[in-house]
């Protein structure tokens, strides 16, 4: 990206929502949850967020009432993505919102609102939080010069806002996660500013109607994490934080556990363990595979620990992931043992 990023490098932060699989809660609002979103071209705003599989399945709401409801207060239009098709290394789904910008500000105002009342969508200091989906070549005008744009922002709204690392972006993925956290009215207002900032952005229209074509989840099993992080907080790219006396420095490590079956446990060594040191090497990470027969309890599934820096852990994650859904789609056409 263009040297904006350059003002911004000393700056660190940490984020990430608790994500739990709600394949079966709440219902969809006719062809807006659950579904595939379609791009949306009708000379309007669009703004894209992330939410948790629990959280999404509160602002579905049953048979789809609580969107329906949303949608009618606002006049804006909701879509979320399919249920396992999520945000690349995270488990959370993208909610797409078109309108005027009055009325994303309203959705957003009243899925918050909902969320913190139901325990969800909020930090681990119990503050709301929102992490909006930016194209990556639209955050050089959200940063600024030396980071001026986004630091008046934070002075602006009271908010704390952070903005997911370029170089870890994954493999495919063109976006990046603007994750604002504060009080309500300071989450409305640092969202306010940085959608007015987008709008004056000639190519963000096309960008974020640009067709997204998010993976499904993890095949790993995510068991928890170390360090007091909550069950999926690793899997978000660790943001970097900016505002007034961040200084730089390495990112706190943390490690979390995973679960593989014992029959692909050969997909993540490889050859002579070829494989996990691929990834380790990779990822700047420690993975640590349980031995034979030491199964997670009432699983046949192996353990496997990835600790490192968060930006780390999540790309071991991904490339992990990635590997055995080879294997599996390898193993599901053929029917054989694939070959490793």
């Amino acid at each position: 990206m263009s040297s904006n990023d350059d003002g911004a490098r000393d700056a660190r932060g940490d984020d990430g929502n608790a994500a739990r699989d709600a394949d079966d809660a709440g219902g969809d609002a006719s062809d807006d949850g659950g579904e595939s979103a379609a791009p949306i071209d009708d000379g309007s705003f669009t703004l894209k967020f992330l939410i948790s599989p629990s959280a999404a399945g509160s602002v579905i709401g049953k048979g789809g009432a609580t969107i329906n409801e949303f949608q009618a207060l606002t006049g804006a239009r909701i879509q979320l993505s399919r249920n396992r098709e999520v945000f690349p290394g995270t488990n959370d789904r993208v909610v797409i919102v078109s309108g005027d910008l009055s009325a994303i500000l309203q959705v957003l105002h009243l899925i918050i609102t909902k969320l913190v009342a139901d325990g969800e969508g909020i930090d681990r200091m119990g503050q709301p939080q929102v992490a909006l989906v930016v194209p990556n070549s639209s955050c050089g005008c959200i940063i600024g010069k030396g980071g001026s744009k986004i630091r008046s922002f934070v002075e602006d709204s009271q908010a704390d806002i952070k903005l997911s690392n370029q170089d870890r972006m994954l493999p495919g993925c063109n976006d990046r996660t603007l994750t604002i956290t504060g009080t309500i009215d300071c989450v409305l207002r640092a969202v306010a500013l940085v959608a007015t900032t987008l709008c004056e952005d000639p190519a963000y229209a096309t960008l974020v109607h640009r067709q997204s074509t998010y993976s499904v989840q993890s095949p790993l099993s995510l068991q928890g994490g170390g360090g007091g992080r909550r069950s999926g907080e690793f899997n978000r790219a660790t943001p970097r934080r900016y505002g007034a006396g961040q200084g730089g420095g390495r990112d706190d490590e943390t490690s979390i556990l995973v679960t593989i079956p014992d029959s692909l446990i050969g997909a993540v060594l490889g050859r002579g363990g070829r494989t996990i040191a691929e990834v380790q090497v990779a990822s700047g990470c420690r993975i640590k595979v349980s031995d034979r027969d030491d199964f997670f309890e009432g699983t046949r599934n192996r353990k496997v620990v990835i600790s490192g820096s968060a930006e780390g852990v999540q790309m071991a994650n991904y490339l992990l992931t990635q590997k055995l859904s080879a294997i599996t789609a390898q193993m599901s056409f053929s029917g054989e043992n694939p070959i490793l």
